[in-house]
C-alpha cells in the first residue's frame, strides 16, 4: 500500500510513498502559491484509495472541494489516470460540518464531557486538564497569569471532582452554578486557588457562552464523535471536513479545534492499531501550535499528538508557510517533510535548523534548491523511506480545487451524506436521555494484547496488561504463553529482577541490557561544518596564528537516563510540598547532568541544590523522537541499570525516582593536534545545541557497537 504523490522531475518515475511513512507524520512547508495545500489535498485522495479515513480541519475553506469532481479532459492532460478519480468516488464518502451553522452538516462540542470509564486513569486526568486548559483560555483568561492559573486550577479541581464521582454536567450553565456553589468538601481548596470575587467572575463568563451566537456552538447538530467520523457501516472511506469559517472568531476556532484534539486523543486510547487507521489534518497549523511563551487553547493537545499519536496508528498531516510560527519540539517528530519554493532569504534562513535536523549532510542542497522550485514541486526528506532527496512534482488532482465561501457548501453534500449523518442526530439525542450500557470487549484476548503492546511500546508485565485491559492475571499470562510460543512476544527480565516482562518481537527490546522500550533521541541540529567552525575558537593561539588544528571528526550518540522523580520542597516554614522534576544521568559514567549557558556539565560531585540544576527540558532547542533500538544504526553501549541510577540519584540528590527511559545524545568528537608537537586532545560537542562537553563524561570508540 502506498500514495502516488507525484512524479520526478528528472525522469517522470512515480513518486510514492509507503502508507506506513505517515505514522511518524507528514508535513508540506512552503511560500503562498507554492502548491502545498495541493500537495496535501492530493495526500487525502490517496488516503481514501488506500481506504484510510481522513479527519480535515480546514480554517479558510481551500479542502471542502475534495467533494467536487475536477474536469476529467485536463486531470488527463496532465498526466493522472481517469482511474484515479473513478476510486476516488467510488469509495468516499465527503461530508462537510459547519460549527454553529446548517450550511453543512452543523457539529457541536461539548467540552464538559468526561472520559468514558475504560480509559486509563492517568491519561483521564490528562483529558481533564486539557479541558480546564482550553475552557480558561476560551474565557480571556491568560494562562500564564496568576488569574490564569487560579482559574485554571478551580475549574480542574471542581471537573475532578465531578468525575470520580461519576458525575456529569449537561452544559455551561450548570457549571457556572457549580463554580458558584461548589461541593463543601471541596470548598477549602477551591478557595486558597482564587480571590474572593474570582468564582463569580468565572461563573458570569461561563454564562455568557449559554446565550447568542456562542450558545451554538455547544447546541447545534451533532456531536463530535471521533467513532461516527470513522464509521463505514455504509461501505465508504469517510472523509471527514470541519468547515472552520462558520465560527465568528479566531478564538472560537481555538476552543472549537481543542475540543476536538481532545475527542481524538481520548479516543485513540481506546482503539489503538498496529496499522495507520486515520489521517489527521490541519491546513495551516500554525495559529494552533505556535512556540514558546505562546499558548493557545489546543496547543497542549495538538504536542501530545505530534507525539504519541504514532502509536496508535493515527497520522498527522500538516502545511504551514513559515515554520519559526510553530513549537519546534512538536516538528521534531515529523519525519516527511516536502518543502516547496521559498524566494527570501529570510524564508530559507527560518527553515535552515529543520532541513539540518533531518538530513544534515544534504542540507546545503537543499537550501539552495529551494528559490528555484516551480508551483507545485517539491523536494521530499523521508529519511525512513527514502536514502537520498526526491525531487518531484505533484500530481494533478482529481476533485476540484476551489476555495468555498458557505453559499457553495449545500451543492457540495450529496443527500445520502445528509442522511446519514441525520441518523447520528437522533441516536445522540437518544443517548442524552437514556445512557447506555458500556459495550463488551469485541476482539479476542489474544488480539487485544498485542495491540496494547504494539500501543505501549516497552516491555511490561502481565500485571501491568491484565489492570490496562481490566481481565485477569492468570488469563493473560495463559495468552502470553501462547504468544510467546509463537514468536510473535518475547519475555525476558531486567538485570537482577525476577520479573518477566513482554513485548512484541519485532521490537528488539533487551531487557537484560536495560533497554525495556522505545528510547527517545535527540535530532542533530549542528553538522560537521558547524561543529568545526565552533570549535576553533577554543584552539590555543601563537604569535602568528593558532598552534592547534582539527584533523578529524567523529559522530555518535552517548545514552543517558532521563528519570523522572519526585522530591520535598520547602515552602514557608514548616510546610513541605512534592515537587515533580527530571534528571539526567550518563548511562556509562553515573554523573548527574546539567545545562550551563555554554557547557553540559557532566558532574561528579554535586555541589549545587537540587532546585538549581537546569536540565535538558530547559532548553526550546531540544526535542525527543522516540525510536525502537532497531531503528538506531549504532547503539551505545549501557554500563549503569535503572537499580543504579535510581540508588544513585536518592544518594546524591535526595529524590524519589518513579520513571526512567533512556535517551540518546548526539556528539560530535573532535580530533585537535598540534601543528609541531602533534600532542593530541578532543573536544566533545553536543550537536543539538552546540555545547561542549565538561566534567566526569566519556564518548570511546569501544564503547560503539553496531547493530
Amino acid at each position: 500500500m502506498s500514495f502516488f504523490l507525484g512524479r520526478e522531475i528528472v525522469n517522470e518515475s512515480p513518486v510514492e510513498l509507503p502508507v506506513e511513512a505517515f505514522r511518524r507524520h507528514f508535513m508540506a512547508l512552503g511560500a503562498s502559491g507554492s502548491g502545498k495545500t495541493v500537495l496535501c489535498k492530493c495526500v487525502m485522495e490517496e488516503a481514501v484509495r488506500n481506504d484510510i479515513p481522513v479527519i480535515v480541519v480546514d480554517p479558510q475553506g481551500d479542502i471542502a472541494s475534495l467533494a467536487l469532481k475536477g474536469n476529467p479532459e485536463e486531470i488527463e492532460r496532465h498526466g493522472t489516470p481517469l482511474a484515479v478519480q473513478e476510486e476516488f468516488f467510488e469509495k468516499a464518502r465527503v461530508a462537510i460540518f459547519t460549527p454553529a451553522s446548517s450550511k453543512g452538516i452543523p457539529i457541536s462540542v461539548n467540552p464538559l464531557k468526561f472520559p468514558s470509564e475504560d480509559t486509563p486513569r492517568e491519561e483521564s486526568i490528562l483529558a481533564l486538564d486539557m479541558t480546564a486548559t482550553s475552557l480558561t483560555s476560551f474565557l480571556g483568561y491568560d494562562l500564564d497569569s496568576d488569574a490564569g492559573k487560579g482559574a485554571k486550577a478551580y475549574l480542574f479541581t471542581i471537573l475532578e471532582h465531578l468525575w470520580r464521582e461519576g458525575q456529569t454536567i449537561k452544559g455551561m450553565g450548570q457549571m457556572a452554578d457549580m463554580v458558584l456553589r461548589p461541593p463543601a468538601k471541596l470548598t477549602g481548596t477551591l478557595y486558597d486557588l482564587v480571590t474572593k470575587k474570582e468564582p463569580q467572575e468565572i461563573a458570569r463568563k461561563l454564562r455568557f457562552l449559554t446565550v447568542g451566537t456562542p450558545s451554538l456552538m455547544f447546541q447545534m447538530g451533532v456531536q463530535i464523535d471521533i467513532d461516527m467520523f470513522m464509521d463505514r457501516s455504509d461501505g465508504k472511506v469517510p472523509v471527514n471536513i470541519i468547515y472552520m469559517n462558520t465560527l465568528s472568531s479566531a478564538n472560537d476556532k481555538q476552543f472549537f479545534l481543542a475540543t476536538l484534539l481532545r475527542e481524538l486523543y481520548c479516543w485513540m486510547l481506546k482503539n489503538p492499531s498496529e496499522d495507520v487507521q486515520m489521517l489527521f489534518y490541519v491546513d495551516e497549523i500554525a495559529p494552533y501550535i505556535p512556540p514558546y511563551p505562546r499558548n493557545p487553547p489546543p496547543k497542549e493537545a495538538y504536542a501530545l499528538l505530534f507525539k504519541q499519536a504514532r502509536k496508535y496508528g493515527i497520522g498527522l498531516v500538516a502545511a504551514t508557510q513559515n515554520v519559526t510560527d510553530i513549537d519546534y519540539k512538536a516538528l521534531a517528530q515529523v519525519n516527511t517533510w516536502c518543502l516547496g519554493r521559498m524566494m527570501t532569504n529570510q524564508d530559507i534562513a527560518r527553515v535552515q535548523k529543520i532541513i539540518q535536523s533531518i538530513d544534515p549532510m544534504r542540507a546545503d542542497m537543499v537550501l539552495k534548491r529551494l528559490p528555484s522550485l516551480r508551483t507545485g514541486e517539491f523536494l521530499m526528506l523521508s529519511p525512513d523511506i527514502y536514502d537520498d532527496v526526491v525531487d518531484f512534482q505533484v500530481r494533478w488532482l482529481v476533485t476540484n480545487h476551489l476555495t468555498l465561501d458557505e453559499k457553495d457548501l449545500s451543492q457540495c453534500l450529496s443527500p445520502e451524506s445528509k442522511a446519514f449523518f441525520r441518523r447520528y442526530l437522533l441516536e445522540q439525542k437518544e443517548v442524552a436521555e437514556k445512557p447506555v450500557a458500556p459495550s463488551l470487549p469485541s476482539k479476542p484476548l489474544n488480539e487485544r494484547i498485542r495491540i496494547f503492546l504494539n500501543s505501549a511500546r516497552q516491555a511490561v508485565s502481565a500485571d501491568f496488561i491484565a489492570e490496562n485491559l481490566k481481565v485477569s492475571v492468570e488469563d493473560v499470562e495463559e495468552v502470553l504463553d501462547e504468544l510467546v510460543e509463537t514468536g510473535v512476544v518475547e519475555k525476558g527480565r531486567v538485570k537482577g529482577s525476577t520479573e518477566n516482562l513482554y513485548w512484541l518481537s519485532k521490537f528488539g527490546f533487551k531487557p537484560s541490557r536495560s533497554i525495556i522500550g522505545e528510547v527517545l533521541m535527540i535530532p542533530m541540529r549542528i553538522t560537521q561544518v558547524e561543529a568545526s567552525r565552533r570549535a576553533k575558537s577554543m584552539l590555543e593561539r601563537g604569535f602568528f596564528g593558532k598552534k592547534e588544528e582539527i584533523y578529524d571528526a567523529e559522530f555518535s550518540y552517548i545514552p543517558i537516563w532521563k528519570v523522572s522523580a519526585t522530591r520535598e520542597a520547602k515552602k514557608l516554614i514548616f510546610f513541605k510540598k512534592k515537587e515533580f522534576d527530571t534528571y539526567y544521568m550518563s548511562a556509562q559514567t553515573g554523573a548527574i547532568i546539567s545545562l550551563e549557558k555554554k557547557e553540559i556539565v557532566f558532574h561528579k560531585l554535586i555541589t549545587k541544590s537540587v532546585e538549581k540544576l537546569k536540565d535538558l527540558d530547559d532548553d526550546e532547542d531540544i526535542a525527543f523522537i522516540p525510536k525502537l533500538p532497531g531503528e538506531v544504526e549504532k547503539f551505545p553501549r549501557i554500563e549503569m541499570g535503572i537499580d543504579e541510577v535510581y540508588r544513585t540519584l536518592r544518594l546524591t540528590l535526595g529524590v524519589k525516582p518513579v520513571f526512567a527511559e533512556i535517551v540518546l545524545l548526539p556528539v560530535w568528537t573532535l580530533k585537535v593536534r598540534r601543528k609541531k608537537t602533534l600532542a593530541r586532545r578532543t573536544i566533545i560537542m553536543d550537536a543539538a545545541t552546540g555545547r561542549i562537553f565538561s566534567g566526569h563524561f566519556r564518548v570511546r570508540k569501544s564503547h560503539l557497537r553496531k547493530r
